[in-house]
């Protein structure tokens, strides 16, 4: 019986090693490259999200999530600063995770957010990002290559280093 199970313990392990990538391999792959979305800015304006040619804070929120709530005016206070800097902000609102859209205008009006904000109503950049906490954040290269990941809130300090290196 001890046998058997020793075994069997031994077949499942080999397995899981030949399953599971290497981690060795996997740090050395080349960054992903998320696939290119045309979306809408609330105010209408097309975006190309990744922004090839240019880096990019690509910023996931939502209006009842504690954390982003804290954190949006620091990215209005960055975006207010660097409009016109090699790093672009757009933050991308899961509308599929709101109230509803109203919710989400509401909040934009009243908080005076002025930073580009696409609406991912059907979740299609949540899932290419493979979002699952609120609120997360990614530093986009040249390429559309995502070089950093902060999934939690981001302070002033840390949106600076991100433009900054």
């Amino acid at each position: 019986m001890f046998t058997k199970r020793l075994l069997t313990l031994s077949l499942l392990l080999l397995v899981m090693i030949a399953w599971f990538p290497d981690t060795a391999a996997a740090e050395e792959k080349q960054p992903a490259v998320p696939a290119v979305f045309l979306m809408k800015t609330i105010e209408g304006e097309d975006i190309s999200i990744p922004n090839k040619g240019q880096k990019t804070i690509l910023h996931f929120w939502t209006s009842w999530c504690p954390p982003c709530k804290k954190e949006l005016p620091q990215f209005q206070s960055f975006y207010d600063a660097h409009q016109s800097g090699s790093v672009r902000l757009i933050t991308v609102n899961l509308v599929n995770s709101e109230q509803n859209q109203q919710a989400v205008e509401d909040f934009i009006k009243a908080n005076k957010l002025t930073f580009p904000i696409v609406l991912d109503s059907k979740g299609e950049l949540m899932k290419e990002y493979h979002i699952i906490t609120i609120p997360t954040s990614f530093l986009l290269n040249e390429k559309g290559e995502i070089e950093k990941t902060k999934t939690g809130p981001m302070t002033a300090e840390q949106l600076r280093e991100w433009t900054e290196e």
